[in-house]
């Protein structure tokens, strides 16, 4: 499989219904009946890896591989022309640092180079949720450019409970779009107030006595109905938010293969020295948290399926664990025809990491076909474990929110698939800025 290659169209997963890259907002499957919320459409990637481009923007360095590019370049626009209109959306955007942690792998009692942090906390919007939407937000504009949508503009519309809202707001700020933003009615004042300042229209959503699922979720898609665009971070809802993501995943790969290449070439010339036979590099396994899971199957996507990705829940919410549980050894092609049964909104759910709290895994089947691919598994961490991470986490000075240091959890918990084995390389994810 290709790691990036160019993207040839999307495929639904659940379905499998094709649409061309050349269609003009191709949000949700046309094969899904209408109120059907469990079809999905993926990228379909093929060829060979694209030329980088030699520029410290990733939407720009890897702009040739992602589907909006492609989309423009389909529909006439020039690579040129392509390159210019990233600038303007995608300014600010730059490889986040990634490196070994001495100190946290200190505290956890393993090797300096055993544990490794990719810090997204300085992204544009504080969190890694506005790279799923800017190649969403590239993609509206290059149609508005290219002539191929109506003057008036629809307004945004998303559902959240902080950074991806956050994210959104600053993006539609970016181009003067309107943006409708639908929050849990416990949102904080903190966040409430960013939203509102970067001109949000927020709407409070209260969850009602008997109510199913998320409330804020539900006034999003009654938002969207009324001819809101669907701008989430929710593959469901919007497949080109699996897009843009992807770039994160790239750019761990490529740290771990430099890496990687340092440490051979270190010990090659140690060894060629001693006349001893080549070391082996350390087994690499990436620990992802999971919430809506759109970020875990961009990674996963990402890094090729060469190096194994855990996901992250916590006890108090942990819907992808459950059915990974019930998929049992049901083909990956055939999840999707099972999502009632599979994927059930999880009852109450409750954590110190709110932001992971989506009472489904909504990209669940692309989360579920990662693990396999690499090995991987889910794990659940206890509450406890939730805790200490956040406060390890910001005795170091990570700045880091309770979500964005979920992941690291996993390193910390008592249970199985927990830890940090004798012979990896585990990396963690902190993803979200403390406001």
């Amino acid at each position: 499989m290709p790691r990036r290659g160019l993207v040839a169209g999307y495929r639904c997963a659940t379905c499998g219904t094709e649409v061309g890259i050349d269609t003009v907002h191709p949000w949700r499957c046309p094969g899904a009946p209408a109120g059907d919320h469990h079809h999905v459409l993926h990228p379909v990637v093929v060829g060979p890896d694209p030329e980088l481009l030699d520029d410290p923007n990733p939407f720009v360095r890897y702009g040739r591989s992602l589907a909006w590019w492609a989309f423009a370049r389909a529909q006439g626009m020039s690579d040129e022309a392509c390159v210019e209109l990233t600038r303007q959306i995608a300014a600010g955007f730059h490889v986040t640092p990634f490196g070994r942690h001495a100190t946290l792998a200190e505290r956890l009692g393993v090797a300096a180079d055993q544990v490794w942090v990719k810090d997204e906390t300085g992204q544009v919007g504080g969190s890694h949720k506005a790279r799923h939407l800017v190649g969403i937000l590239l993609h509206l504009r290059a149609a508005e450019l290219l002539g191929l949508t109506s003057a008036e503009r629809p307004p945004l519309a998303i559902a959240s409970c902080g950074n991806a809202a956050i994210a959104a707001s600053t993006l539609a700020q970016r181009v003067g779009w309107p943006i409708d933003v639908f929050v849990p009615d416990s949102v904080s004042d903190a966040v409430a107030g960013v939203l509102e300042s970067l001109g949000a229209r927020l709407h409070r959503c209260a969850r009602q006595p008997g109510q199913v699922g998320d409330p804020a979720l539900h006034e999003f898609r009654a938002a969207v109905e009324r001819g809101a665009i669907p701008f989430s971070v929710q593959g469901p809802e919007n497949g080109l938010c699996l897009d843009g993501g992807r770039t994160l995943g790239w750019e761990l790969r490529e740290g771990l293969d430099a890496a990687d290449a340092a440490a051979s070439g270190a010990a090659a010339s140690a060894n060629e020295a001693h006349g001893d036979a080549p070391a082996s590099g350390r087994h690499t396994r990436v620990v992802v948290q999971v919430g809506g899971g759109a970020l875990a199957a961009c990674v996963g996507w990402g890094l090729g399926p060469e190096v194994r990705v855990d996901l992250v829940q916590t006890e108090g919410g942990a819907p992808l664990a459950r059915a990974w549980e019930r998929a049992g050894d049901l083909a990956d092609a055939e999840l999707g025809q099972h999502w009632d049964e599979l994927m059930t909104a999880w009852d109450n759910p409750h954590s110190l990491a709110d932001g992971i709290l989506d009472d489904e895994t909504y990209d669940w089947q692309a989360d579920v076909q990662v693990m396999r691919a690499s090995g991987g598994r889910p794990v659940v961490a206890p509450e406890e474990a939730v805790v200490a991470a956040y406060r390890l986490a910001s005795e170091l000075g990570a700045g880091v929110s309770p979500t964005g240091s979920a992941g690291l959890a996993a390193l910390l918990a008592p249970t199985p698939g927990a830890g940090v084995a004798g012979d990896e390389r585990a990396v963690v994810l902190f993803t979200g800025v403390a406001r």
